[in-house]
Formats: structure tokens, C-alpha cells, sequence
């Protein structure tokens, strides 16, 4: 698969390059190169707000064992070097990747390795992932042209009129519904980063929302391992997918974001009864609440009676979706912290915090 390069520049504010990071995170995957030894404490903020939500790659111009360690225990994915002088002796061999420069597919590219395209085409690009090399492209070669071009070569359809099968998800991975996608409609979301799709009753290109209003800003795009589905990830405006107007065409179902809509409409209504609003507008309250029911799972904890443990637990995760929800953090933004965290190589060591 592509993995885009950005290169570091110093001088940037992080948020911009937060968001750059994020922009061109359309395959899950994304590096950061020309990462200095003295980049680690301006980069660590970085990686924390990114690490969790993309696998970040960052690329080292010196091998320099305590910064990497850093950056990973930041979040970063794995670190990146020339596969000569990439050496380290406490980080796992599976967090480091080599970099190679592209060479004829005569010659086999060992595992750990990723090749770096100087003169990137579809053809080769698509050539790479048919023998499962990643391959690492410069982002300013990364047109949208050459992505779905690289999309045309790879994917495959046994359907008479050659659509590719589409699911669409959100970012807690809660499936939407199924789609359609060409090279038209594949091309208009790469190039507009918006739910697009083919209408096949309509036969035409089908952007999401633009009629209803419930948009989608594309996130990712992956494909399954056949190469004969994509996968859009996406954020889905309200009221959601479907045309009855139901978050998914699977109707009401009982997940966590179910839950969630569910707060958050009571959170913003206007109903002073309802329990929810008040603890959403009283911070004792909740303080309290939230003390008091993490307390009692605790001493439940100490218990074989898992449908107690399971009660509050519940009771727990209600108040903290409300104090969530009350100060706008999404659920997929905790998912995330969480997966930053698995992500670091020295796990006993301190928590770090950081706001944005």
C-alpha cells in the first residue's frame, strides 16, 4: 500500500501539521521523514495528537536510540531508517521498518522493508501491491489522479457492470451501510474527501448529503484482502446513512454510539427533567456521581458476581459519556487515546498528558 511522506518542516504550527497528517492519512498509514535529532520535543505533542488515529511512521536522519524510544512511547507506530545503519538494541525488531531505494522485482524485498519511489507510477505502485511491499511516496507526487489509478489496477469485480462493492463505517468502526464505488465516483472522494459513491439506480455519481444534508468527510480508504471491497471511513452527519433517515440502513441498533446519540439528545434538550441534562448542567453533581459509582465498581470488582460488576461498570461509563458529551469529546477521541497508548514501548513508564 502507499504510504505518504511529509516531510518535517521545523517552522510549522502543530496544528498544521497535525492536519496535514491527518490529510494525508487515506490509507491508515503515513510518514514523517527528515526527523532530526533535536525534533523529539517538538515532534511529541504531534505524535500524541495524531498516534492512535493513524499508524505514524517516523522516519529518523540519524539512528538515535533514546528519541525513537520516545516518539514511540509518544505513539508513533514504528520508526523508520536506511536499512544499513538501522540498528537499536532496546526497541522490538517489529516497530522498526528499513527503507530501501525501489529496485526491479527480480529481487525480493525482505520483510520489515519498505520501498522508496523517487519516479512513482499507478503501474508500479499497483506491480508492489500485488507481491505486498509498501511502497513510500512523496506526498507532493501524490495526486489523486495516481491514487485512483492505482485503485483501477488493483481492485477487482466479478459484477457485470465492474462496481467495486463499498462498506462504509465510522470511525468507531460501526458498519453504515453498502455501497458502490467506479473510478468516477472514486476519483470525486479522493479529490473532495467526501462520501461519494455510484448511484446504480440513478446511474450517475451519488455524493452523500448533497441533496439530505447528512454529509460525509471521508477519512479513510482501505482495501480488503482480496482487493475486491473498499472500505470508507467516515463521519456521518445527522440523521445518518440511510434514506429512512436511521444512523445505518441496519436500523436502530443497540451499540455504543446508539448510546451516545441517545445522551446527547437529551443533553440538548430542553426537558429539566430529564437526569442527564441535569448532571450535564451541574458539575457537582456529576463530580459526585462519578466518585460515587467508581467506587462502587471498585468494590464490585472484589467480587465473583459479574452481573453486579457488569451494573456498574455501566454506571460508570454513563457518567463519563456524560462528562464526555458535556465538554464535546467524541468516543472515537478516547478510542484513539487508547490505541496511542498501546503503541508505546516502555508501558510502565509515566502517563503523559496533553491538551489541546
Amino acid at each position: 500500500m502507499i504510504i505518504p511522506r511529509i516531510k518535517f518542516n521545523p517552522d510549522l504550527a502543530t496544528g498544521e501539521l497535525v492536519d496535514q497528517l491527518m490529510h494525508w492519512s487515506l490509507f491508515g498509514q503515513v510518514a514523517l521523514s527528515n526527523v532530526g535529532p533535536d525534533s523529539s520535543s517538538r515532534l511529541e505533542p504531534v505524535v500524541m495528537r495524531v498516534g492512535g488515529r493513524v499508524d505514524l511512521i517516523i522516519e529518523l536522519s540519524e539512528t538515535d536510540e533514546p528519541q525513537a524510544l520516545a516518539l514511540l512511547n509518544a505513539g508513533a507506530t514504528r520508526v523508520l531508517c536506511d536499512e544499513l545503519t538501522c540498528e537499536f538494541k532496546t526497541i522490538p525488531h517489529e516497530r522498526v521498518l528499513r527503507v530501501r531505494e525501489d529496485r526491479s522485482m527480480d529481487e525480493a524485498v525482505p520483510s520489515g522493508h519498505v520501498l522508496s519511489l523517487v519516479e512513482p507510477t499507478a503501474e508500479r505502485i499497483a506491480e508492489l501491491e500485488m507481491a505486498r511491499v509498501n511502497c513510500l511516496v512523496d506526498s507532493e507526487q501524490l495526486t489523486s489522479e495516481l491514487i485512483a489509478d492505482f485503485f483501477k489496477l488493483v481492485l477487482v469485480s466479478d459484477r457485470p457492470d465492474g462496481l467495486w462493492s463499498t462498506v462504509i463505517v465510522d470511525p468507531l468502526g460501526i458498519s453504515l451501510g453498502l455501497a458502490y464505488s467506479n473510478y468516477e465516483s472514486l476519483l470525486h472522494a479522493i479529490e473532495s474527501r467526501c462520501g461519494t459513491f455510484w448511484s446504480r439506480s440513478r446511474d450517475e455519481l451519488w455524493v452523500k448529503g448533497e441533496s439530505s444534508g447528512a454529509t460525509q468527510q471521508l477519512l479513510e480508504i482501505r482495501l480488503d484482502c482480496d482487493r475486491d471491497c473498499l472500505r470508507f471511513m467516515v463521519t456521518q452527519d445527522p440523521p445518518g446513512f440511510c434514506h429512512r433517515n436511521t444512523y445505518t440502513c441496519f436500523g436502530q441498533e443497540r451499540t455504543i454510539q446508539s448510546v451516545v446519540g441517545r445522551l446527547a439528545a437529551r443533553i440538548s434538550e430542553s426537558d429539566e427533567e430529564s437526569f442527564t441534562r441535569r448532571l450535564a448542567n451541574d458539575s457537582n453533581l456529576l463530580e459526585t456521581k462519578l466518585l460515587e459509582e467508581s467506587r462502587e465498581l471498585s468494590e464490585a470488582s472484589q467480587t465473583s458476581d459479574q452481573y453486579e460488576i457488569a451494573f456498574e461498570a455501566a454506571d460508570v461509563l454513563y457518567f463519563s459519556l456524560v462528562a464526555m458529551l458535556k465538554n464535546g469529546v467524541t468516543l472515537d477521541r478516547v478510542y484513539h487515546e487508547l490505541a496511542r497508548r498501546m503503541n508505546r514501548v516502555d508501558r510502565r513508564g509515566p502517563g503523559i498528558k496533553q491538551s489541546d
